[in-house]
């Protein structure tokens, strides 16, 4: 016959010793998390300072560790505008080898008339048109969403970089 092991409580299982030392972050864990789904990288690393500085680690400790998050914050802020550096010289790089093949970008030209008869349609429809009341919330999170698109094409085609790479081509 086989003995039955005796079930030991949760509380005194591997996970369960986890769990109760764990325990107390997920709250914390849970609330760095949401800043970082936001895009809110600095909000995140403040909980995390908030919540070393709180800790009881001896003082040599928390510095070490709010020296080495500095350092990761400063690494992360270089790439991130690194990126931003690759990206405007990317859609540089597009431009000037459009013009210096002597192409025009049609497209340009049908996303901006696009943008625009999108925008001006909303416009018509604000000044001549009555928005009924049950439509009037969704009406104005589309005026916003049409905007912010016009906003992104008119600045990135017809912006200073429009006119940077008109002056670059009469040199």
């Amino acid at each position: 016959m086989s003995e039955k092991k005796e079930k030991k409580p949760f509380n005194e299982t591997g996970f369960g010793k986890f769990l109760n030392k764990a325990g107390k972050h997920i709250g914390t864990a849970i609330e760095v998390g949401a800043e970082i789904a936001t895009g809110d990288i600095a909000g995140a690393l403040d909980i995390v300072k908030g919540k070393i500085q709180e800790s009881s680690i001896s003082e040599i400790e928390k510095a070490k560790l709010l020296q080495e998050m500095e350092l990761s914050r400063m690494a992360w802020i270089k790439e991130m505008f690194q990126l931003e550096v690759q990206d405007r010289e990317s859609a540089r790089d597009r431009e000037a080898a459009l013009a210096a093949n002597g192409m025009r970008d049609w497209f340009q030209y049908v996303v901006g008339s696009v943008g625009l008869i999108c925008f001006g349609f909303i416009i018509y429809t604000l000044i001549f048109r009555v928005v009924p009341e049950s439509n009037r919330e969704m009406f104005i999170h589309l005026l916003g969403i049409v905007e912010g698109v016009v906003i992104s094409i008119f600045s990135y085609y017809f912006g200073s970089s429009l006119g940077s790479k008109r002056k670059d081509l009469k040199q």
